[in-house]
């Protein structure tokens, strides 16, 4: 009698021990098939995408203004494109659904927003500036670093795995005959245009402003408030 009791009891607390277990076991397959499939998407997309090889930037992946242009064609829904541009260059001439972001601020929101979003989320992020040389990459890495970040307990899982960076940038893109028709407005403004001199001015003396902030602020995070002596 009292060994079907013991045999009851244990029966019934059994849930209470192997619950845990089972939920982290769960987890960890549920991690590992989203790893999985993240891994397979790069790879798929690796071996379909053709990639542009250059020296500078070598961590980030590039690819051609023709390439972009097909993919307009053929997948615009899946696409975000981001100009780093300031507005001035954007207003005159951008790639169609060409979203203007050009502070880390900014990007940060984005990034927020496409988390956060309850529609499906774009399979490939590409990132340009005038040339791609300077703007575009900055918040290329940004943006990986902030994908990073959020999935700091599922690596090497990222939200976003396909992101791009315009090789040759808008001006390359806006000088090949077969891409002008994305343009809109069919336009070019480099950022070196004279009539925009006090633009351009402006806009730096607020990018360098936002970074003092930021550095500011990392600053603060790291050391704590700064303590000043009254002699």
């Amino acid at each position: 009698m009292a060994v079907a009791i013991m045999s009851h009891h244990l029966n019934s607390l059994s849930p209470l021990f192997s619950s845990p277990i089972m939920h982290s076991k769960s987890h960890m397959e549920s991690r590992n098939t989203s790893v999985v499939k993240n891994l397979q998407i790069l790879f798929d997309e690796q071996s379909s995408i053709p990639l542009v090889k250059r020296t500078a930037h070598p961590d980030l992946k590039r690819i051609s203004s023709q390439t972009l242009a097909t993919l307009l064609d053929e997948q615009p829904d899946n696409l975000c494109i981001i100009d780093a541009r300031y507005p001035f260059e954007y207003s005159g001439g951008h790639i169609t659904s060409a979203q203007n972001i050009y502070t880390e601020h900014e990007l940060r929101l984005l990034f927020t927003k496409l988390i956060t979003s309850s529609s499906s989320r774009p399979s490939k992020i590409i990132f340009h500036c005038e040339f791609s040389s300077e703007r575009g990459p900055r918040l290329c890495r940004l943006f990986r670093s902030l994908d990073r970040q959020y999935n700091i307990s599922n690596y090497p899982y990222l939200s976003f795995p396909s992101i791009y960076l315009l090789d040759g940038g808008y001006s390359d893109f806006f000088n090949h005959s077969s891409c002008k028709q994305y343009c809109q407005p069919n336009g070019y403004v480099s950022m070196f245009e004279q009539k925009y001199t006090q633009e351009l001015k402006i806009h730096r003396h607020d990018k360098k402003v936002a970074n003092n902030k930021i550095l500011t602020k990392k600053l603060v995070e790291q050391q704590g408030p700064i303590q000043f002596c009254m002699s």
